[in-house]
């Protein structure tokens, strides 16, 4: 999952998928633990799907987390399909590396 974006200077730490636009083999194993990258001072992305996966009701949803504070996440946002999911990490890696500048 997200194979060819650069992560770094992040470390991926979770990656339990092989779920692309054009690859949508694990489709219907998802959850909420699917995709985790840690980054210095205290920043994490986290990918989790939310719904129930085998009618596609739900959403992916990618957090940027700052030191743990999963009730205050620097960035929540939702997504309904796999290619604005994509998306959506572009601008999460965007701002998580303004962030740790």
């Amino acid at each position: 999952m997200f194979e060819g974006f650069d992560f770094r200077p992040g470390i991926v730490k979770w990656n339990s998928y092989k779920l692309s636009p054009d690859d949508m083999t694990d489709i219907r194993w998802l959850s909420e633990d699917m995709f985790m990258v840690e980054y210095p001072k205290g920043y994490l992305i986290d990918v989790g799907w939310y719904g129930r996966c085998f009618t596609l009701n739900g959403v992916f949803i990618i957090y940027i987390i700052k030191d743990t504070e999963w009730d205050n996440p620097v960035l929540k946002e939702e997504y309904r399909s796999v290619t604005e999911l994509y998306e959506g990490m572009k601008i999460a890696i965007h701002k998580i590396n303004q962030l740790i500048k």
